[in-house]
């Protein structure tokens, strides 16, 4: 089982795409949801001798794109372990994927995590977090509690690192929802637009300014600096606003709610309320703030017309391996 995270300096963009090898570093917080579960659980079982793998999502057989991601994924890892055998994926989630709340990166750390298990229950969480990339890159992060940075580099140099575990900071994400749904374009194909056909200038600047925002971004989490982590947040969060409005098409992700909720926190900080917003490639709006906050930040979101609900997620775990199985 493994949980969404929300990158603080975000991960947008690869030098291969193939494995999922980010341009940029970046930082995340994995989540823990408050008033609803943020769980996504993977259970794999060898398929004798089928010709193919079956998938699974929430009973019922899937033949479809989400069946080939999870398919691909597979392959890749079979390809690097030697694993040959066809597998059945049953996967259960309490969220929506697909909106831009990172249920792709809590997909793919579920699935190493279960295919490390399958293989060798000794796999150490490096390794782990490497398969977990080459599925869905932010899923590295996914793969540790807390606070964690995804590195560049080559494949083997790419993985998760945890800075500080979840008991570190109180910190609260609080996710307004305008709109569940699908988003328009997948962050692969996103991606893979940005890197090919935003100006070079743009997203040069884009990759260049990630390094100092992470150290940015970890000097605050360390000493536990909301104002300092908001601002650096916001800031990164508007350069990858940039690269997706100046990517050919543009990638406006966002909807009028959207800019609704973002107008909304800046006047709670008005008031000396610190809240701090950005986007994920999805409509949706994550606000950081502390935990003695979020109650009067939760009322004021839930006012704003098109909202569907407000989930309060703190830092969570880690993927980790279950017991109880889905078949």
């Amino acid at each position: 089982m493994a949980h969404p995270n929300k990158a603080i300096v975000i991960y947008w963009g690869n030098t291969d795409d193939h494995l999922n090898i980010p341009s940029r570093t970046s930082l995340s917080m994995t989540l823990c949801g408050v008033n609803r579960k943020l769980d996504y659980t993977v259970t794999l079982k060898t398929a004798g001798d089928a010709q193919g793998d079956r998938v699974i999502i929430d009973g019922s057989e899937d033949k479809g794109g989400i069946r080939d991601d999870f398919v691909r994924h597979l392959n890749i890892m079979r390809h690097y372990t030697g694993f040959k055998q066809k597998l059945i994926v049953a996967t259960k989630k309490t969220f929506p994927v697909g909106s831009g709340l990172a249920g792709s990166a809590a997909a793919a750390s579920a699935l190493a995590e279960a295919f490390a298990g399958l293989i060798d229950g000794g796999v150490d969480k490096r390794r782990v977090s490497i398969m977990a990339r080459r599925g869905s890159g932010s899923a590295a992060r996914s793969v540790f509690g807390g606070f964690v940075k995804l590195q560049t580099g080559a494949d083997e140099e790419s993985f998760g690192v945890q800075l500080w575990d979840e008991k570190h900071w109180d910190l609260c994400d609080l996710i307004a929802i305008v709109d569940p749904g699908m988003k328009k374009v997948k962050s692969r194909e996103g991606m893979r637009l940005s890197k090919q056909t935003c100006p070079k200038k743009v997203y040069s600047n884009f990759v260049k300014m990630a390094q100092t925002h992470v150290e940015q971004a970890a000097k605050a989490v360390a000493i536990r600096d909301l104002e300092g982590l908001g601002k650096v947040y916001e800031a990164d969060n508007m350069l990858f606003r940039a690269v997706c409005m100046n990517t050919k098409p543009p990638l406006d992700y966002w909807s009028s709610a959207t800019e609704d909720v973002l107008a909304a926190v800046i006047r709670l900080r008005s008031e000396g309320v610190p809240a701090f917003a950005g986007t994920d490639a999805g409509p949706n709006v994550h606000i950081l703030t502390g935990s003695r906050h979020a109650k009067k930040v939760i009322e004021k979101v839930k006012e704003v017309a098109g909202v569907n609900e407000v989930i309060h997620a703190i830092p969570g775990e880690g993927s980790r391996r279950l017991r109880k199985h889905l078949l």
